[in-house]
């Protein structure tokens, strides 16, 4: 089953005026899942989300090219997200769980049996995985921002 880990795209800065959980993507966190939305052939039944507003924005946005339905979730809040809180996910082929930095890292790495994985803002990891377990997931492809402005800005 390939399970596909996405993090939010670019946000805005942290400031007083704003608190961390309603932080909204800028102009390109928003064209960088554009981007990475043109470029996954998937079609998830559920993206699973973080409940912070960054998220759930990279969500809305994925949904809109890839379909599935939105499932808001704790689980993958930055503070609670580990591989035993997405163990709770009723999970298919193709689903998309978005998450941020550095919990996602984290659960890839641990799954993967391994490893320093890092995620940048509105990137992609495609996990192929016999369970969720430690070790049980084989790393199918690690998409960058980067990659974006070659393939469309090139």
């Amino acid at each position: 089953m390939l399970i596909v880990f996405v993090r939010h795209g670019k946000a805005e800065p942290l400031s007083e005026k704003i608190k961390d959980e309603d932080r909204r993507l800028t102009d390109k966190g928003i064209d960088d899942i554009k981007a990475l939305s043109s470029i996954l052939e998937i079609k998830p039944k559920r993206i699973y989300t973080s409940p912070l507003k960054r998220a759930v924005q990279t969500a809305e946005l994925l949904r809109e090219h890839l379909g599935g339905d939105i499932t808001k979730t704790d689980a993958l809040a930055p503070e609670k997200a580990s591989v035993e809180t997405i163990k709770s996910l009723e999970l298919s082929d193709g689903d998309i769980l978005v998450g941020h930095s550095p919990s996602i890292e984290r659960i890839v790495s641990e799954i993967i049996g391994g490893g320093n994985i890092k995620i940048k803002a509105g990137g992609a990891a495609g996990v192929e995985v016999e369970s969720l377990d430690p070790g049980r997931g084989t790393l199918i492809f690690l998409i960058q921002p980067f990659l974006y402005e070659m393939l469309f800005k090139g």
